[in-house]
């Protein structure tokens, strides 16, 4: 019976740990207010992970990237991130432009990939 319990209990984590990660993943499903509180900026690739071999299971694999992001209301700020990538996406290179939201004046802390979608 404790077995039981322990595995509905690990299961309900798993489940809770998996909608965090989601809600964090992409800008697609922002409402309009929370899009509201973001600006549009870019990431300058100033380092970037060696490309593995092998991604995983799936294929994809994980890039590890520095940046400068620049943009509206902030100074240019170094950040640091992990993104993933299919098996066909071209790793990224020094210099590489890519687009980056952040909340103005919090950048560092802020910032992901993506952009701010459009106004409904």
């Amino acid at each position: 019976m404790l077995e039981l319990v322990f595995v509905i209990v690990l299961v309900g984590v798993l489940a809770m740990l998996l909608v965090q990660w989601r809600r964090g993943q992409g800008t697609g499903d922002m409402s309009a207010d929370k899009a509201a509180q973001f600006v549009q900026g870019m990431l300058t690739v100033t380092g970037v992970s060696d490309r593995p071999k092998d991604g995983d299971k799936n294929g994809d694999r994980f890039c590890t990237l520095s940046g400068t992001i620049t943009g509206p209301q902030t100074a240019p700020t170094e950040v640091y991130g992990t993104i993933t990538l299919g098996a066909l996406a071209p790793w990224p290179q020094l210099g590489t432009d890519m687009p980056v939201i952040y909340k103005p004046g919090k950048a560092e802390t802020t910032w992901r990939f993506g952009t701010v979608p459009p106004p409904a």
